[in-house]
């Protein structure tokens, strides 16, 4: 109601960011990425790298250069997450880290198809339309369901319909948590990245036991230390031999399109680096907290992954590798001797909390990610997907204390009374639900599979290839201009004064990033990103092989699938085009997109204290107010471009009267479709606030008292 309240057009898009003490840290930062990207990947992807590519040397090979592509990758995002967007701000050209990731990435680079200037754009479309239907955690809902499951009953094959019914449970749990109580599920995801930090080590911690010759097998016998006889140069780059001296070599292991689903499963079990990306605007201090937490995060994981396929390496032998889930094998192995089904439970319970930790931060950053693509104009009820809403645990306890007089200390209220993206929740809780019953007919592992290579071939290697892409064409071609940012003091100073708007600021890419990444490093992670992306994407695609992940799944299928989603994105912005061009010549109908930031210091300054202002510079500006106005209007209007600002407070009747003179400023502040009126008589003034819900148990459910200002420190 706060949000609502601030503009009498029911269309506008009101979304503020968390108050300082309600930002990410640099630990809750790290948690997104460690607790995103370990998870089922790091148990299951070893033993089939090993298995397609027939090669215990080679499988190993894979993940040290997985190793680079998890760092170029990140490299990338954290070039783009620091320079995009720009704004002009009381002429100052500069970066403004902001929510959203992806999808303003490839607005800013790939401009050339959209509904009208810097609107609706073809690029934005595709990632949008896409990631709705595949940014979700459809496949580690089904994962958990499966393990818990099989945990539960070893030895027996679950009932596909428990499954699904259990997947569901959890995908609605995870929503729940993050939708009534913000602070609570980042809690929450902090706790399951610990534990999956824990997992790893204990397999660490298992193996230096079997190489000290300290566990034994159910027999009494020691367990056998098969480093060496997997890791030998003579034969490591050489099809494992079983003990009968053969090898299993399957139809298809070991060519261009297994060693690209090797691949693939590493860029799966490494993809999460750029959550941090998706929630950048939450980021307290991002210049400083989002560069620092993503390189420590990512390191970590990558010095873990490489312990612990070595680990398996020493413990399971290569020829018996891709014969089940490597992890398993391990677990049976190094806990035979804790009786028989021991191994499963505690190979489920691991699985299960890795999948169950994906889904609690898959559904935070997520869902973020949808809300910003709701504001872009091409989604129906865009105002429900997009706008925050107050349904927190906190605002429910402090209507009951001063209600019902409860006392309920065992809960801090003010910890947890935060506005979420209840409608992008919805979205999101949406497509995994579709997902879930999509697959139904597809056994649970291989729906697994399915979506999660999916996932990795259209999120990671698809847009990540255009990403790496867009850095080399930003480097040779140059950004586009920046606009000023049509913040209020800049209307009162440029439309209501009648002052030109000031001009658009033109600068290449070396001498925005200036500062914060390194030209010869941002060449070099572009050209590894793009090729490590390039390669599943094209070796896929060359036939003449059996399978492509497991025995249920056609090489073809996942890259097949793939083009046919990221088709209908594409049919769907059509659509967005046609029926645009309806509405402007038979509705006389126009949209009207139209965006307003307030930013403020990311750093609070000291009373004439030259270090502090030096950090406030440093900082930079962060986003604290954003209004977004999306609505088709029309009528007896005259529908022609017009520069910038030239409307002057024609709009203000449509947001009301602290809205006048609302300028045009879109992602990039740049202009879109403007209209000018036709002597129409000016709006009355919209009526106050009734309270339906005055003097009964509700009376707080009501409209709050008008908001007196903003309560960030110094805004433009």
């Amino acid at each position: 109601m706060d949000e609502l309240n601030r503009t009498t057009n029911p269309n506008a898009i009101v979304t503020d960011a968390p108050e300082e003490h309600f930002r990410l840290n640099f630990f809750d930062v790290a948690c997104l990425i460690i607790n995103r990207t370990i998870g089922t990947g790091i148990f299951n992807a070893p033993g089939t790298v090993t298995g397609t590519t027939q090669s215990a040397g080679g499988a190993i090979l894979l993940w040290f250069f997985g190793i680079f592509y998890a760092l170029a990758g990140m490299h990338v995002y954290i070039e783009f997450g620091l320079n995009v967007p720009r704004y002009v701000i009381e002429g100052i050209e500069q970066s403004v880290p902001r929510s959203g990731g992806d999808l303003h990435y490839l607005q800013y680079v790939y401009r050339w198809l959209y509904y009208k200037k810097d609107t609706v754009l073809y690029s934005g479309c595709l990632y949008g339309i896409t990631f709705i239907f595949i940014g979700n955690m459809a496949n580690n809902c089904i994962n958990f369901a499966s393990r818990v499951l099989q945990g539960a009953h070893p030895g027996v094959v679950p009932d596909n319909g428990h499954v699904r019914g259990v997947a569901m449970a959890a995908a609605v749990f995870a929503c729940l948590i993050h939708g009534v109580s913000r602070r609570g599920g980042i809690w929450l995801n902090n706790l399951f990245a610990l534990v999956k930090v824990g997992l790893l080590l204990v397999i660490v911690g298992t193996t230096l036991a079997v190489v000290g010759k300290g566990i034994k097998d159910a027999d009494g016998n020691v367990i056998e230390n098969v480093f060496g006889q997997n890791l030998d140069p003579k034969i490591a780059f050489q099809p494992p031999l079983n003990p009968n001296g053969t090898t299993d070599i399957k139809h298809g292991e070991g060519s261009a399109n297994s060693y690209a689903a090797a691949f693939l499963s590493i860029m799966f079990a490494y993809s999460g680096f750029e959550q941090n990306n998706y929630v950048l605007g939450e980021i307290a201090r991002p210049r400083r907290t989002f560069p620092r937490a993503t390189v420590f995060a990512v390191a970590l994981i990558a010095t873990l992954y490489m312990v612990v396929n070595l680990c398996f390496m020493a413990v399971v032998p290569a020829w018996e590798q891709d014969t089940d889930v490597i992890a398993l094998l391990f677990f049976r192995k190094t806990f035979a001797f804790a009786g028989p089904g021991v191994a499963e439970r505690v190979f489920n319970a691991f699985l299960a909390l890795s999948s169950f930790g994906n889904i609690i931060v898959m559904t935070y950053t997520a869902a973020r990610m949808k809300q910003e693509i709701a504001k872009q104009g091409f989604l129906p009820f865009a105002k429900f997907f997009g706008q925050n809403r107050d349904v927190s645990i906190g605002r429910l306890v402090m209507h009951l204390r001063r209600t019902r007089g409860w006392k309920l200390g065992w809960i801090a209220a003010e910890q947890h009374r935060e506005a979420t993206p209840v409608g992008a929740l919805t979205l999101h809780l949406a497509s995994c639900v579709l997902l879930i019953f999509a697959t139904y007919r597809v056994a649970p592992g291989d729906a697994y599979n399915l979506l999660a290579n999916l996932d990795a071939y259209i999120t990671s290697a698809f847009f990540g290839f255009f990403l790496a892409l867009g850095i080399i064409i930003l480097r040779i071609w140059g950004p586009p201009a920046t606009e000023p940012a049509k913040t209020k003091e800049y209307r009162e100073k440029h439309h209501d004064a009648g002052v030109a708007d000031d001009a658009p600021v033109r600068k290449t890419w070396t001498e925005m990033v200036n500062g914060s990444v390194k030209t010869w490093l941002s060449w070099t992670c572009a050209v590894i990103y793009l090729v490590g992306n390039a390669f599943p994407l094209i070796a896929l695609w060359i036939p003449g092989t059996g399978q492509f992940a497991s025995d249920g799944l056609s090489w073809w299928l996942v890259p097949t699938i793939a083009y046919v989603v990221l088709g209908f994105a594409s049919v769907w912005w059509l659509s967005f085009l046609v029926v645009a061009k309806y509405r402007e010549h038979h509705q006389q109908k126009s949209l009207i997109y139209e965006i307003r930031p307030e930013f403020a210091w990311a750093d609070p300054a000291g009373d004439h204290d030259p270090a502090s202002e030096k950090r406030q510079r440093d900082g930079g500006v962060i986003m604290v107010h954003e209004t977004v106005l999306l609505q088709w209007y029309g009528g007896e209007m005259d529908m022609f471009d017009m520069p910038a600002g030239e409307h002057g407070g024609d709009f203000g009747p449509m947001f009301g009267q602290d809205h006048e003179g609302f300028g045009s400023t879109a992602t990039t502040a740049t202009t879109g479709a403007r209209l000018h009126r036709r002597q129409q008589p000016a709006a009355p003034a919209a009526p106050a606030p009734v309270n339906e819900f005055a003097n009964t148990d509700f009376d707080d459910f009501g409209p709050p008292p008008p908001v007196a200002g903003p309560t960030h420190n110094t805004q433009w």
